[in-house]
C-alpha cells in the first residue's frame, strides 16, 4: 500500500521537527513493505530538512508543483510569465509581503513577524535573490494578508489568471501555483491511485477526497466540518498520530 503524508500540521506541530515516535511509526510502515510519500506546501528545498531520514522517498513539494524522485528534483508546472507579471503588480499595488520560490532559490519580503519565516530555507542551502531575478516561478505566497484582502486577492487571481490560488485556514496567506496544480494532480501524474492519505488543510482536500482511506488531523479549528468527510479523524498529537499510523499494520 502507498501512504501519503502531508507534513506541517499533520506530522509536525512546530514547523521545525517531526517527533521520533512518528518517524519510528513511518519506518515500521516501510519495513512492512509499504511505500511512503511525503507531500507539502513547502518547496522541496524546505521539505528536505524536515525528513532527514526519508529524503530518498518520493516527495511532492510546493502543493504539487514539483517532485523529488531518487533525490532528483523535477518541476511539474511553473507559473507562466504573464500571470507572474500580474502577481508582481498585486504585490506593488497592495504592498504585499511575499515568498516566491523557483526550483531552488527564492525571493522574499516579510515586514511583519510571520510563522513562515522559520520555514524558509532552514538549511541555508539556497540564495535569496531579487524578485526580478526569478526566472521560473514555481509557487508564490502572499504573507500577512488580512482576511478581507485575502478574499479580494483570491477573487482577483481566480478571475484574472489561470492560476490556482487558495487561502490556508487561519494562516493569513494566499498560496498560488500554476493552473490545475494541487497534490492530487501530481499523485495522479505519478500513477498513484490506491493510497491512504493523511492531511489537515485545504491544500489536502483533493488528495483526501480521492484516497482509499482519508485521515484528517484536526488541527484547524475553522475546518472542523471537514472531519465529517474523512474516514478517520485524529487529534493533532504526536503520540496519537504515531499510534494511528501503527494501527494500519494490525
Amino acid at each position: 500500500m502507498q501512504y501519503i503524508f502531508d507534513v506541517d500540521g499533520t506530522l509536525s506541530f512546530d514547523g521545525e521537527t517531526i517527533s521520533e515516535s512518528i518517524n519510528n511509526a513511518i519506518k515500521d510502515l516501510m519495513l512492512a513493505g509499504n511505500e511512503v510519500i511525503f507531500d507539502s506546501a513547502r518547496p522541496i528545498r524546505d521539505l528536505l530538512p524536515m525528513i532527514p531520514e526519508f529524503q530518498s522517498q518520493k516527495l511532492i513539494g510546493a502543493n504539487g508543483a514539483m517532485i523529488s524522485i531518487n533525490n532528483e528534483i523535477e518541476v511539474i508546472k511553473q507559473i507562466n510569465s504573464s500571470s507572474f507579471e500580474y502577481l508582481k503588480v498585486l504585490i506593488q499595488r497592495y504592498n504585499l509581503d511575499y515568498v516566491i520560490d523557483s526550483s531552488w532559490n527564492y525571493s522574499s519580503r516579510i515586514t511583519q513577524n510571520s510563522f513562515i519565516e522559520k520555514m524558509i530555507d532552514p538549511s541555508k542551502s539556497a540564495q535569496k535573490i531579487k524578485i526580478d531575478e526569478i526566472e521560473n516561478p514555481i509557487k508564490t505566497i502572499f504573507v500577512n494578508v488580512e482576511i478581507r484582502l485575502q478574499e479580494k486577492l483570491l477573487t482577483m487571481i481566480n478571475q484574472e489568471t489561470p492560476l490556482n490560488a487558495i487561502g490556508l485556514a487561519g494562516e493569513r496567506t494566499v498560496d498560488i501555483t500554476a493552473k490545475d496544480i494541487n497534490k492530487f494532480f501530481t499523485l495522479d501524474k505519478l500513477g498513484i491511485e490506491n493510497y491512504i492519505a493523511f492531511g489537515n488543510d485545504r491544500n489536502d482536500f483533493e488528495m483526501l477526497q480521492s484516497a482509499q482511506t482519508s485521515v484528517w488531523i484536526e488541527s484547524k479549528k475553522n475546518l472542523k466540518s471537514y472531519s465529517k468527510n474523512a474516514d478517520i479523524v485524529c487529534q493533532p498529537n504526536s503520540e496519537a498520530v504515531a499510534e494511528l499510523i501503527r494501527s494500519f499494520l494490525r
